[in-house]
């Protein structure tokens, strides 16, 4: 087993100010992590993640420390939730734990 760190969108609950001082509730979303086991059998591939809008960007720099890296995992079976899972770690670190 490997264990990893997902990363995940997460739905966050603010309440704000109207101008006449009334509040209303509004949600949105950060991102955070959470600690998952992976059993090696049934990963395909691992490459490094490539932001693909510079809003989703925006907000994973405003949730993590500057320089950190994320891959993309890629999981085999149709029992998942998903088959691509976002992590935190640089390529060149699962490539060091798979090749093991």
């Amino acid at each position: 087993m490997l264990k990893i760190s997902e990363v995940y969108e997460k739905q966050v609950k603010t309440t704000n100010e109207r101008p006449d001082g009334s509040e209303y509730i509004g949600y949105s979303t950060v991102f955070s992590t959470r600690e998952c086991l992976v059993n090696r059998d049934y990963i395909v591939a691992v490459h490094p993640h490539e932001f693909k809008s510079d809003i989703t960007a925006s907000k994973i720099l405003d949730c993590f420390p500057e320089g950190t890296k994320f891959s993309t995992v890629i999981l085999d079976g149709n029992s998942f939730r998903k088959s691509e899972l976002l992590v935190v770690g640089s390529f060149e670190k699962f490539c060091q734990l798979l090749e093991g």
